[in-house]
């Protein structure tokens, strides 16, 4: 945590940053003439970013033919992905897996063979089509649908500015139910990241429908902080 005096002209203000991720940081102790309030603010933009994974299974009598079969598959996938304009880079395998036992850990007759691919879009507008493609391609598993904002900090400034109008005008209402008047800004605490609230559709299996329309919604970015006063 590091801290930052500004010396103004009502006062001294300590500003306080949190380190990326932590939790609020809190003020030191005030004084006997203060009140200390939080105020939060939330900023409602339209996701750009999405992220699923899609991958195959197969199954086999020997581990060798379970590999060889997945393995073809996962390349007409991923072939599929790339025509449909998803570079390389936005596809990253997430999990690999070979189990002789089913879902209820009995024994199979062979093996099963699980591949799965994570594909990041910055076009959240594609999800449909390329999920759709992934299906057609022989994808039979699908999870982890999740739309986000990829830099929430370009929001931190309008939802800090909201969150600091929201303490004040709290603290204006009970200073004014105390009888009291408001004065100085004493300190200022902020959270260091702020928090996203994400649509997250997970279980989703490709069996469940050839189509695949999906919309993008609305994403939540959530910005704190609090404030110590003085009173007069």
């Amino acid at each position: 945590m590091r801290s930052l005096k500004l010396a103004t002209g009502l006062g001294v203000l300590a500003v306080c940053a949190a380190a990326a991720g932590a939790e609020l940081q809190r003020c030191p102790p005030a004084g006997a003439r203060t009140i200390v309030v939080t105020g939060t603010a939330a900023v409602r933009v339209p996701p750009d970013r999405v992220s699923f994974s899609v991958g195959v299974e197969t199954e086999a009598p020997s581990v060798a033919k379970a590999i060889d079969a997945n393995s073809a598959k996962v390349a007409t996938l991923l072939a599929a992905l790339r025509r449909k304009g998803v570079d390389p880079k936005q596809m990253q395998t997430s999990n690999v897996d070979i189990t002789s036992r089913d879902r209820r850990d009995k024994k199979l007759p062979g093996f099963r063979v699980a591949n799965v691919v994570t594909v990041t879009l910055e076009d959240p507008g594609k999800a449909g089509e390329v999920l759709h493609a992934a299906v057609s391609a022989g994808a039979n598993q699908m999870a982890g649908l999740r739309f986000f904002v990829g830099d929430p900090g370009r929001l931190r400034k309008r939802g800090l500015e909201l969150a600091f109008q929201d303490a004040k005008a709290k603290a204006e209402l009970l200073a004014g139910l105390a009888k009291q008047s408001l004065g100085n800004v004493v300190c200022v605490s902020e959270a260091g990241s702020p928090a996203t609230d994400q649509y997250d559709y997970r279980g989703y299996t490709a069996r469940n429908r050839a189509q695949v329309p999906v919309e993008a919604g609305i994403e939540e970015i959530n910005f704190g902080v609090g404030v110590v006063f003085e009173l007069k």
